[in-house]
């Protein structure tokens, strides 16, 4: 009797050992099975899915204004103008804003030894688009793209004598237009507030209809340089 239950003892604790094993095994397999990390691709492809803006998420915007000169021709006499713009500056890259530009030709004579002369003047503006390359290195370019309308007038000067001394001046006719001027420009940043600019344009304007007028008076190309001011 005694050899029996010393038997069941010996067999009951061999089934609690190998239970309480199994348990040891069990609990180690859930350790290693830990709930695996949301992978970084997730949230690298729901911020990709947002929409993209121009000015971009978290990127600096500013603005500038600046002064503008240029040489041209007005129905091929010699022409200069100045002008002046304002403008948005989105994400370093790109310029949107208002651009004014006003011109006057020399003067000239329709016959010699007269005491007439005549000139041209007048003046344009409109939206200005300007992409910019390479904000951020010292020397870069931009592309302004000038768009909108304006007039020219023809003057008859009398008794004129150089350089200013006339005894009249009045407008003999005048006519409106509509303009493009596509230009390049190469911008030195000066400082952090100051930018130079050195380029050319080509005007594109409509026909005049007007007999003190060629068909585009205007067209051509144009040099100048600009000195802008503000936020870049």
């Amino acid at each position: 009797m005694r050899n029996t239950a010393l038997i069941l003892l010996v067999i009951a604790s061999l089934i609690g050992s190998t239970a309480q094993a199994q348990d040891t095994l069990r609990l180690f397999g859930h350790k290693e099975k830990q709930p695996a990390q949301p992978h970084p691709v997730h949230v690298e492809t729901s911020k990709s899915s947002e929409i993209q803006t121009l000015t971009g998420r978290g990127h600096s915007n500013g603005f500038y204004f600046g002064f503008h000169t240029e040489y041209s021709q007005v129905a091929g006499y010699d022409a200069f103008g100045a002008g002046g713009t304002l403008a948005y500056i989105a994400n370093h890259g790109l310029a949107v804003g208002f651009s004014g530009k006003g011109f006057f030709t020399e003067l000239y004579e329709t016959l010699p030894g007269s005491n007439t002369s005549y000139g041209y003047n007048g003046g344009y503006g409109g939206i200005l688009i300007e992409p910019i390359l390479f904000p951020r290195y010292p020397v870069h370019v931009a592309f302004p793209i000038l768009l909108g309308g304006g007039g020219i007038a023809r003057s008859i000067i009398t008794d004129y004598s150089y350089p200013y001394d006339h005894t009249d001046m009045y407008v003999e006719n005048a006519e409106a237009f509509l303009i493009a001027e596509p230009g390049v420009e190469i911008e030195f940043n000066v400082a952090r507030w100051m930018r130079l600019a050195v380029g050319g344009s080509y005007r594109f304007t409509t026909a005049l209809d007007n007999s003190s007028f060629s068909s585009n008076p205007m067209d051509g190309f144009t040099a100048g340089f600009s000195f802008k001011f503000g936020k870049f």
